[in-house]
């Protein structure tokens, strides 16, 4: 790897923080996406090809003799990969004709040449575009097409959250239907977005301790708690509707989602709960459908009674249609920001119409939903959601990102006087809402 002395001189990286309203980008030495492309990132592609290598044998065990080609092919374009962003590389079209490589494709084309380039692109179009590169790398395989490189992480994530996931059951099998419980399931899914194997390039997380001790004790790590408006835009509906949750990720994350959405429907607050899963491996843990399918079956099978019963009860609302996996949308693994959904995908803006209420999971919906730009602090969310209100919507977010919106003046400056990188932690979280 070049130095960041000679890097930063020849691809013209400016020596600061971002500037106020632009787009967040890695030409910016002192923004955290300066720092992801130059290490985060070529960390996970090194994990990947490692991970290949390591595990050859399970793979020609599950795909025969003859995946031994792909899996080599596979390696080597994946360290290619990780030595184009290392060198700042452009942002290629993709071969292949799957519709969402046209839609891809006619993104790339509009960027300006001056930013079509990994440090000088937006950061959200750059990160979106080296996880899409990747499964183009497998789908292009006559052998490992189908496989989800992550899936090992995400199941060892899962496990690792047993002990967690049990005591919240034990927690939640006999709750009433009232603002209090839902203010403590709605906090409990947001801490549970501290699990995020992408921020830590796939390291595991393991939670520990009382997790409902533990929403009392963050209490102050909440910067803006939109909970009563959630409540009120769910206890005051029919509850004959539909809620959407989009998700982020498997693990512990994804059974707070399903703890949250048992509780929605076991209270009769709306009639259908739909999950949107990603429709390719993404961000390294992010939840696809076979992720959903795997857990419940996990708990299903889990000694524990208590848990087996919990996945029973998931696997049965799952095949009455309360609970309900929506079609695959590759919208939500394109570089699209939120708010042009209507001009690329009329369809899926129209059936998060129909939802009373809509979800968004994590750091990387909630980047989409602002878009990569640094908004002031105090600016509105309903401001930096730039038009987008298919329905009443909320996100919950544990802040691993520098960017922000909806604190009060001067919130943002105690944080920064007590800690710097208050924004990359995920010490921090909101929950956002904005009325349809």
């Amino acid at each position: 790897m070049a130095s960041d002395t000679d890097f930063d001189a020849k691809n013209g990286i400016v020596d600061g923080p971002t500037p106020p309203h632009t787009e967040l980008a890695a030409l910016y030495k002192q923004s955290f996406a300066y720092y992801t492309f130059r290490v985060r990132l070529p960390s996970t592609l090194a994990t990947i090809a490692d991970s290949l290598v390591k595990d050859k044998d399970v793979l020609l065990a599950t795909y025969g003799e003859a995946a031994k080609a792909d899996i080599e092919q596979t390696t080597k374009e994946v360290r290619q990969l990780r030595d184009d962003i290392l060198s700042n590389g452009p942002l290629l079209p993709f071969g292949e004709n799957d519709s969402d490589s046209k839609v891809w494709n006619a993104f790339l084309e509009k960027l300006p040449k001056e930013k079509s380039n990994y440090f000088s692109t937006c950061w959200l179009y750059a990160e979106c575009y080296m996880y899409r590169k990747i499964s183009s790398i497998f789908r292009a395989t006559a052998h490992l097409a189908a496989y989800d490189y992550f899936s090992q992480q995400k199941q060892t994530a899962t496990k690792l959250s047993v002990d967690a996931m049990l005591a919240v059951a034990k927690a939640t099998r006999h709750n009433e239907r009232n603002s209090d419980t839902f203010r403590q399931l709605i906090k409990l899914n947001l801490w549970g977005n501290r699990c995020d194997l992408s921020i830590t390039s796939g390291k595991q997380v393991k939670p520990t301790g009382n997790a409902f001790d533990q929403v009392t004790d963050l209490e102050e790590k909440l910067l803006i708690d939109g909970t009563a408006e959630v409540w009120k835009a769910l206890d005051g509906a029919s509850g004959e509707g539909i809620v959407d949750i989009i998700f982020d990720n498997a693990g512990y994350e994804l059974y707070t989602d399903l703890i949250l959405a048992e509780y929605i429907i076991d209270k009769g607050l709306a009639a259908k709960v739909r999950f949107n899963p990603k429709a390719i491996p993404w961000f390294i843990s992010d939840v696809m459908e076979h992720d959903y399918h795997w857990t419940l079956q996990f708990l299903a099978d889990h000694p524990d009674p208590v848990l087996s019963e919990v996945g029973k009860k998931w696997q049965r609302l799952t095949t009455e249609g309360k609970f309900e996996l929506s079609p695959l949308e590759h919208f939500w693994t394109s570089p699209y920001e939120f708010y042009r959904m209507p001009e690329v995908n009329q369809p899926l803006y129209d059936r998060l119409k129909e939802a009373q209420l809509v979800i968004f999971k994590g750091d990387l919906n909630y980047r989409k939903l602002l878009g990569d730009f640094s908004w002031d602090s105090t600016e509105s969310f309903e401001t930096c959601l730039r038009g987008f209100r298919p329905s009443n919507l909320c996100t919950l977010r544990t802040i691993k990102a520098d960017l922000i919106c909806g604190l009060g003046a001067g919130v943002a400056d105690q944080l920064f006087a007590k800690d710097k990188e208050w924004m990359l932690t995920g010490e921090y979280g909101v929950i956002q809402f904005a009325s349809k």
